[in-house]
């Protein structure tokens, strides 16, 4: 099957832009043609362009909101696509149905949706470009009745966990946390916690950085290491870290992030608003990390079972210091901990099931196997 696909920007810069890589892929190497279309490049320019039969770069593809005013542009775009003649056309935003419509209605070819955002840009938008979808896809049973809310038949939505290669994300044992930890400059007997992610208010951060000054730990037994990026350069980073207590750590993003979690005691996800899966969560558990969160979006339905015991409330930093002070000896303690979190990531997240569940909507799709 040749499919088109489209990403704004091949940047290490969340979970969708990690999530279409390793599915992309993993569809690629099952014989499947990926035709990657995209507006900037990036530093995972290279890893796409590993197994994509084509990428086409277009300016054109930068459009607003208002699709009635950018026509031109996205015909341009959708024109350039239509001539990579794919079998069908694989987005994943709502956002960018404008695009996959024009395609569709220059090839005729079925539209799958993944839906990684919360609304519709335009409610308007719904039902003029959400009928021309064969199928929508989620990462949560929250996402579904999300947008069941917004109009959407759940008999249209299929519910597909993200997934992840175990081989990709390997348990990180006290040799390899040890070397990953020189090779950050961290204290190799520290109680290390890893945020991973965007910079971003939504992300609560601020809250991990109040839970962190509650437990006034030592820095020479405690780092608390921030990884990520700003969504834009509004000085709230430099806010942050002027509130940031004593053994913060600030990194810039990387496109590897497994030296990063293996260099980890745990890892924290402390999102104020409703996240749609929580991908970082199941990466730290593939690990071997346990992950404490927010109990917000699809997250719960991750961290269930004995881990529902690191949920936190919404901005709640009391709570969140007292799950990081509950898992600072969790090695001592518990020392099966790391191995039940891997079998739990490994058992339910496999990229596997993951692209077969797509390959089955998609080949459905194909096939004219649409529900109503």
């Amino acid at each position: 099957m040749r499919i088109v696909t489209y990403l704004p920007r091949l940047e290490s810069i969340g979970g969708v832009e990690r999530h279409v890589l390793e599915t992309t892929r993993a569809l690629a190497r099952r014989g499947h043609q990926i035709c990657l279309c995209y507006e900037e490049a990036g530093n995972l320019e290279p890893e796409f362009g590993s197994f994509c039969a084509t990428m086409r770069s277009s300016a054109e593809l930068r459009y607003s909101a208002a699709p009635a005013r950018d026509a031109r542009r996205i015909l341009m775009a959708a024109y350039g696509a239509g001539s990579m003649r794919p079998d069908l056309i694989y987005t994943n935003n709502f956002s960018e149905l404008a695009w996959a419509a024009a395609v569709r209605g220059l090839s005729e070819m079925p539209i799958v949706c993944h839906l990684h955002e919360f609304a519709p840009v335009r409610q308007v938008s719904m039902s003029v470009l959400g009928g021309r979808v064969s199928r929508f896809v989620v990462g949560s049973q929250f996402m579904r009745e999300v947008w069941s809310e917004h109009g959407i038949s759940p008999y249209r939505v299929d519910v597909v966990p993200e997934g992840l290669e175990p081989a990709d994300y390997p348990r990180g044992a006290e040799p390899e946390m040890t070397e990953r930890r020189a090779q950050l400059g961290l204290p190799d007997q520290a109680y290390v916690v890893l945020y991973l992610g965007r910079l971003i208010p939504e992300k609560g951060v601020d809250v991990l950085l109040d839970a962190w000054d509650r437990l006034a730990l030592d820095p020479a037994q405690a780092r608390l290491v921030i990884v990520g990026m700003p969504a834009e350069a509004d000085g709230y980073v430099e806010r942050l870290q002027a509130q940031a207590p004593a053994g913060c750590e600030w990194l810039p993003l990387q496109p590897d992030v497994v030296p990063l979690l293996q260099a980890a005691d745990v890892v924290v996800l402390p999102s104020r608003w409703e996240e749609p899966f929580g991908r970082v969560v199941i990466e730290a558990l593939a690990t071997g990390r346990p992950a404490i969160a927010a109990a917000v979006g699809g997250i719960p339905e991750v961290l269930n079972g004995e881990f529902s015991a690191m949920l936190f409330p919404r901005e709640d930093a009391g709570a969140l210091a007292d799950r990081l002070r509950w898992l600072r000896d969790w090695r001592r303690r518990d020392p099966e901990l790391g191995e039940r979190c891997a079998a739990h990531a490994t058992r339910r997240y496999r990229l596997d099931a993951t692209v077969s569940s797509l390959e089955e909507i998609f080949v459905s799709c194909g096939q004219g196997l649409t529900r109503t």
